[in-house]
């Protein structure tokens, strides 16, 4: 199995979101500025060959993002999350 995250060690808003969204009956999609971020389905929608074959593509998502970022300072890295973050907040704020 991949990565699992154990809720109870998350910060109370995720906890809080999670359980807000109940029993997963069907999947849940999760859209950050237009682009699909995550998919939550219940467990039972998947063998397990299809659930290793989505977690092996998700790391080797994280792997790319890591070998673009190779040799980049973190605090380099920290500055342009930073800046993305303050640029989508003025865009929300402006109600685009």
């Amino acid at each position: 199995m991949g990565r699992r995250i154990d809720l109870a060690k998350t910060r109370k808003p995720v906890r809080d979101f999670i359980r807000g969204l109940g029993k997963v009956r069907e999947p849940v999609e999760l859209v950050l500025n237009g682009d699909l971020v995550a998919k939550i389905i219940p467990p039972t929608d998947l063998s397990d060959a299809e659930k290793q074959r989505i977690i092996d593509e998700g790391w080797a998502v994280v792997e790319k993002a890591r070998a673009r970022a190779k040799g980049i300072p973190a605090s380099t890295v920290q500055q342009a999350v930073d800046k993305a973050v303050r640029e989508v907040r003025a865009r929300h704020a402006r109600g685009g």
